[in-house]
């Protein structure tokens, strides 16, 4: 099967997962970036950028308002590579940049279309221009999958039923079970939470929890906007994202915090999925949708407050046998259930052979 994933490719957990994902499949696979057609702004650790002020603000505007030119240019370059290379199936990632005349001119070559979007497009706090090219093409799509059961509904209201669930991942690559010994110390601790910054009141636990005497470690982006920041910092020093030691830091903790993306009406993440690939105790904001996917109590603990999340956290701390307990039964749920982006690539081939069939 000839296949084209396309998308920004600016992250290697997305669109390049799935690239690979399909090569393991034995598939023949091409990809479709439309990340360095913005070269010149924001990507400096990808492109040799140029200093100029005027061209950074052309080619910002027309990524923030995927208008322009140069989303012009990004569609009939795509129409074009499509034409010259006859796929059987196009996956499009968050097609935020591509216009709904695009996806008819591709299906006319034959190929099925399918989207994917792990982002939220309905949700009201996106700002209305950020999905419009996404939300007109809905129809054209042959097959959408979405990440959420919420999502799902939301295409049904606005006359479209061609969807199914595919949700998160983890790599197994990079989120793996390692020996604590290979982990240096600086890394471990006994509560870790890796996310970024919501006013969801995650501060208000992550405060409370530091304030109770925890060694918690906190890692992520944009958490200079909360207002306890300076409080939250007395404790944690300097708060920043962890890339290459991911793997290592959720090795290194003992329990590792979940908070869901109010931004994106989240029921559960793909830290559901890193988490017990690594054996540390997953301690969670409570969903119906996660409390199906792991057992409560036994491979998962939830908590409603933040004083039951400091309870649960001590009364852990005092029974590593039960985090092993609980942390082992997690990891066999995840292998059992298949939870690799492989196994989310075997779903969309069969997706695809269905498509066919009919």
């Amino acid at each position: 099967m000839k296949v084209l994933v396309v998308g920004d490719w600016l992250a290697e957990i997305y669109e390049e997962s799935f690239y690979q994902a399909f090569m393991e499949h034995g598939c023949k696979v091409s990809k479709f970036s439309w990340i360095q057609y913005f070269k010149y702004y924001q990507y400096a650790n990808r492109y040799s950028v140029k200093k100029n002020v005027l061209l950074s603000l052309y080619y910002r505007f027309q990524n923030k308002f995927t208008f322009g030119p140069v989303i012009l240019r990004i569609n009939h370059d795509l129409i074009a590579d499509v034409l010259c290379n006859k796929y059987d199936l196009i996956f499009i990632y968050r097609g935020t940049h591509i216009y709904p005349n695009t996806i008819k001119k591709l299906k006319k070559t034959g190929a099925i279309v399918f989207g994917y979007n792990n982002d939220d497009p309905f949700s009201p706090h996106y700002p209305k221009y950020f999905w419009r090219h996404f939300v007109r093409s809905i129809n054209q799509y042959d097959h959408i999958f979405s990440y959420r059961n919420k999502n799902l509904n939301d295409y049904n209201k606005v006359g479209y039923e061609n969807t199914s669930i595919l949700r998160s991942y983890y790599l197994k690559n990079k989120n793996f079970l390692m020996s604590k010994k290979t982990v240096k110390k600086s890394l471990m601790s006994d509560v870790v939470f890796i996310g970024h910054f919501e006013n969801d009141g995650r501060d208000q636990v992550i405060l409370h929890i530091l304030k109770s005497g925890v060694a918690l470690k906190l890692y992520g982006t944009s958490w200079d906007k909360s207002p306890l920041i300076n409080e939250i910092k007395k404790f944690t020093g300097e708060i920043n994202p962890v890339y290459s030691n991911y793997n290592k830091v959720l090795n290194g903790a003992k329990i590792a915090l979940v908070f869901l993306s109010k931004l994106n009406n989240d029921t559960y993440t793909r830290r559901v999925f890193e988490i017990p690939a690594t054996k540390t105790l997953m301690l969670s904001e409570y969903t119906e949708d996660l409390a199906s996917l792991y057992q409560p109590g036994e491979e998962i603990l939830f908590f409603t407050d933040k004083n039951q999340c400091v309870n649960i956290i001590k009364d852990l701390l005092k029974k590593p046998e039960l985090i092993k307990k609980i942390s082992d039964q997690a990891y066999c749920r995840l292998m059992n259930d298949g939870h690799e982006v492989y196994d989310r690539v075997s779903e969309i081939i069969k997706e695809y052979k269905n498509e066919k069939s009919n």
